[in-house]
């Protein structure tokens, strides 16, 4: 099989994947995809003039951007903080540069939480540049040699397998679709835009990764008409260790895992697209019915071809001469309700599917606990996302201690990446911090409870350590004694 078979369920799920990619980009998309997602009424009759009958359809049609405003929302709410990084200081430039292409891992992590929403899925390769001797920690200080976190969408992520070796699944290969631009040696101003395929695989050796491309002219391909592009080769860990497994991870919004994601968006999109179509109906019926049909009854033909001369003219200033038994009026179509009623009945639909683009409901008093729970149950998708979100982003920080040989001991409580699970501004409980107060001062409870809570309601810095706050306290009340002694 060539490089580029497709996995069954990748190819299961792309047009789902293409779908949600079009409603979320917008109007300007889905109206591209013509047909695809808009039906042509009477699509048997392709004439000159049916075809432009449906491009004015199609152009009155109406594409409101709900489910794109939505994720906009969603992502603004989970990133309006930076995510907490408690990383080695040798991995400090990935708050500004964590893919090597001038990504942040915050905005690494926010692409991630994007693709979760829209299409279920997305994928993380940590890579290191090639090196045939060991990293000194100059060349890391200097930047010429540093691991990278690299997003890759599900669309790209085009085949997989996985195998049980001591009763854990391992990936032991990922083909990934990538697409290079390449400037024309002839022409600095001019670039082509090029297809490959790298391949991740584990063999007897270790992890290995190569690159390949289709053939071009006087280029000898294989059967499959492919050609190595980069050829194998072994990345290692710090020391010259061989990896044994792909530094690969894959994430969902279900779960971290190759299995068939939910995709959270995907009923928003379904009712997004129902909603434009109707809007199609609703505008062509407007557009028919606004405009009023002027006629003449009891008129001679004599008489019409003369009017007909004279260029008949209607509106203040024209008169229009008619015989004895003539008439003259305005004909207009009933208006058409069914297309607006069915309109509001998506809306409606799409605001309970969480897209809340109209007035907060205030018809009825409810207390805050009431409203947070509320919008907690409500966003109780994108927080599990976020979950495994911090939990994959773990995860890669760790492959690139591997990679730079530092070592790294878990501790309860203590995390590398962590994003906020909580989608509903919340304020810290005077009582509860009372309460909290109460109980360390009293050896009830450890300092670290207190610590936590102010970290949660960001009341301190989230990145402080216990015993970077505990210095903190204990170099700024000297000074404060000091001070209520003066």
């Amino acid at each position: 099989m060539p490089i580029n078979t497709r996995h069954p369920q990748h190819d299961a799920l792309a047009p789902r994947w293409q779908r949600m990619t079009d409603v979320c980009n917008g109007e300007d998309a889905i109206k591209a995809a013509g047909e695809r997602y808009l039906p042509m009424p009477n699509k048997d009759i392709r004439t000159v003039e049916a075809l432009a009958r449906y491009a004015n359809y199609k152009d009155r049609a109406v594409f409101v951007e709900v489910t794109k405003d939505t994720l906009d929302k969603y992502t603004g709410q989970a990133f309006k903080d930076d995510p907490v990084l408690n990383v080695d200081k040798q991995l400090d430039y990935m708050k500004r540069d964590a893919n090597g292409a001038g990504l942040s891992i915050y905005q690494v992590a926010q692409k991630c939480f994007e693709a979760q929403l829209e299409r279920g899925r997305f994928g993380l390769f940590v890579d290191y540049p090639a090196t045939n001797d060991e990293v000194s920690q100059a060349d890391v200080e200097r930047n010429a040699l540093r691991p990278t976190i690299n997003f890759y969408a599900p669309e790209s992520i085009i085949n997989w397998r996985t195998t049980v070796i001591g009763g854990q699944t391992v990936t032991n290969m990922v083909v990934l679709h990538e697409t290079v631009y390449e400037t024309d040696p002839d022409d600095i101003f001019s670039s082509e835009q090029i297809e490959q395929w790298r391949y991740l695989g584990l063999d007897e050796t270790g992890y290995f990764v190569e690159v390949r491309r289709k053939a071009t002219t006087g280029q000898q391909g294989d059967n499959d008409g492919f050609v190595i592009h980069q050829p194998r080769v072994y990345p290692t860990r710090s020391g010259q260790k061989r990896w044994d497994r792909i530094p690969f991870i894959i994430g969902g919004s279900d779960s971290n895992d190759w299995c068939e994601q939910n995709i959270p968006l995907e009923s928003l999109a379904k009712m997004n697209l129902a909603h434009y179509r109707n809007s199609a109906d609703y505008e062509q019926s407007a557009f028919i019915c606004g405009q009023v049909q002027p006629w003449m009854s009891g008129v001679s033909a004599q008489r019409m071809e003369a009017l007909e001369k004279q260029k008949i003219r209607i509106g203040a200033g024209a008169m229009i001469m008619l015989e004895e038994s003539g008439k003259f009026g305005f004909a207009q179509a009933e208006p058409n309700g069914l297309a607006g009623e069915a309109m509001d009945k998506k809306y409606a639909i799409m605001q309970a599917l969480g897209a809340k683009l109209v007035e907060p409901n205030t018809s009825s008093a409810i207390t805050a606990t009431q409203s947070n729970h509320e919008a907690g149950v409500q966003n109780s998708t994108a927080s599990m996302c976020i979950a495994n979100l911090n939990e994959i982003m773990h995860d890669a920080i760790l492959l690139c201690y591997e990679y730079l040989g530092i070592s790294y001991t878990a501790k309860d409580g203590e995390y590398l990446f962590k994003a906020k699970q909580d989608f509903v501004s919340a304020t810290a409980d005077n009582n509860i911090m009372t309460a909290i107060g109460s109980w360390t001062s009293s050896g009830l409870a450890p300092k670290s409870v207190a610590y936590n809570y102010m970290r949660k309601y960001s009341l301190i810095d989230a990145e402080l350590t216990d015993d970077e706050i505990d210095d903190l306290i204990d170099s700024e009340l000297p000074s404060a004694v000091a001070t209520a002694f003066e």
